[in-house]
């Protein structure tokens, strides 16, 4: 088996490679040198471990996306580093004819979850007025519910994110409901419905994560008409896409307390423009896409690759497959 990865994942996995499958060949290129060695000469190959080093290599220098796209073209299976597949390298990806390529969905579903009950009790317990108090060196109590205890937790894009979600929603004795095209029961959810379901909970809902993929249906779902049902104390957080979310309707309804919160680690055009209104919306916590950011995101990323290869040699099915 003749695989290509990172330097650097060269250095830190290569003998646990060769203790696999010491006849393995494994080919070490610079993410952000496509010339020494060439890339357009590197062999037909089993594998490519595209880490998130080549995809913002890709992202940021055109060459390396060109030399890159040429590159997959000779690949049999890529495991992305990323968990969506909406990035432009990965969409020219995806048109090749005869390629398997996996997303890493899985790796990053618990830093994002905790990302979320950051945010959820950053808002549950005040902090930013505590902080502010302190910064003031005013001393008082903050009243308030203080917990999280029997609050109903609707995860919209019931996932590898959305479970890691509910698994800690349910760890501080919360309601938790996901919602997902094609519903099917849960061990940590309560209860697990379809799209057609979702309006009705509004009322009912104190925290909406937002665990969404980009697509025609997904875009602009959480908009005026759903901000007004939605419970006027509820918070929403978003760690899926951004274009789930029509931005000035969530200004104003924040702007207006149709909702209490927002927490927003994406939104559709990044970096986000000074001239949006959401900077200045009341209640609004916004990140710059970094939820899924952990020291251990790497080590679990190559975990992936690695079973991942194993079961290409054993004949058993790939993790993550991607398939439309």
């Amino acid at each position: 088996m003749r695989i290509v990865i990172s330097e650097d994942n060269n250095k830190l996995y290569r003998s646990e490679l060769l203790s696999f499958d010491p006849s393995m060949e494994i080919i070490a290129l610079n993410p952000l040198d496509s010339r020494d060695p060439a890339w357009e000469a590197i062999p037909e190959s089993d594998a490519l471990f595209m880490c998130y080093q080549f995809l913002f290599a890709a992202r940021d220098h055109p060459e390396i996306h060109d030399a890159l796209l040429i590159l997959s073209k000779r690949m049999k299976f890529i495991q992305s580093g990323f968990a969506g597949m909406d990035s432009p390298i990965l969409q020219a990806i995806l048109k090749i004819e005869n390629i398997q390529i996996a997303n890493a969905s899985s790796v990053y579903a618990i830093p994002i979850a905790h990302y979320v009950f950051s945010q959820i009790l950053r808002w549950n317990k005040r902090i930013d007025q505590h902080i502010e108090f302190q910064q003031s060196k005013h001393w008082a109590p903050i009243a308030g519910d203080g917990e999280l205890t029997d609050k109903t937790l609707v995860i919209l894009g019931y996932g590898g994110i959305g479970k890691q979600v509910a698994k800690l929603g349910k760890a501080f004795g919360m309601r938790v409901t996901g919602i997902k095209r094609n519903p099917v029961d849960d061990e940590y959810a309560d209860e697990v419905l379809g799209l057609d379901q979702f309006e009705a909970l509004l009322p009912l809902t104190d925290y909406l994560v937002l665990a969404l993929p980009d697509s025609a249906q997904t875009r602009d779902v959480i908009n005026a008409d759903v901000l007004k049902k939605l419970n006027n104390s509820a918070m929403l957080i978003n760690v899926g896409r951004g274009t789930a979310i029509n931005e000035l309707d969530l200004a104003d309804a924040l702007n207006s307390e149709e909702i209490s919160a927002a927490a927003l680690d994406t939104i559709k055009n990044e970096p986000l423009e000074n001239s949006s209104s959401l900077w200045t919306a009341k209640n609004c916590f916004i990140s710059a896409h970094d939820s899924a950011h952990s020291l251990l995101s790497l080590e679990r990323a190559f975990d992936l690759f690695f079973q991942n290869i194993k079961n290409i040699q054993n004949g058993d099915q790939i993790v993550n497959l991607y398939s439309e």
